[in-house]
């Protein structure tokens, strides 16, 4: 499967679709490796920066949801540390070889694609209804 930039993956945040379009490359850069059969080491450490980036982007989110006061910040959150310890799994059964780097890719993509178009589209919605809001109420000032 060719990986690449779905419009159906952006959001219309700025900065949310930027680190998401980041993120992506990332996977497709762990993709590509694995297609051109880098060895296991290389994999790993692209596998540990995609989980750095991970990890500032869910804090890059988390900040964003305190500062609308997203309802949802503390479930949110929830899924942002159990999929930082599921690709820490994943991480794990590579370098043990009890999974490929196609179940890796699998994992990543899915992760990506579904928490992008259910949990971080209802972020967004909620930041530009707050943001109309906003507007509305300055502009009857």
């Amino acid at each position: 499967m060719t990986l690449h930039w779905d419009e159906k993956y952006t959001l219309g945040n700025k900065r949310i679709d930027a680190e998401h379009h980041i993120f992506l490359d990332l996977v497709i850069e762990f993709d590509s490796f694995a297609t051109q059969g880098a060895p296991q080491d290389k994999l790993v450490r692209t596998l540990n920066e995609i989980a750095k980036y991970a990890e500032f982007h869910f804090l890059s989110e988390e900040n964003l949801m305190i500062d609308c006061h997203y309802p949802d910040l503390e479930q949110h959150k929830k899924l942002h540390r159990h999929l930082v310890a599921a690709l820490e799994d994943q991480r794990f059964k590579l370098i043990a070889g009890t999974c490929s780097s196609g179940q890796v890719f699998d994992f990543l993509f899915h992760w990506f694609a579904l928490h992008t178009t259910s949990e971080d589209k209802k972020l967004v919605s909620f930041i530009g209804k707050q943001q109309e809001s906003d507007v509305a109420l300055r502009a009857t000032l």
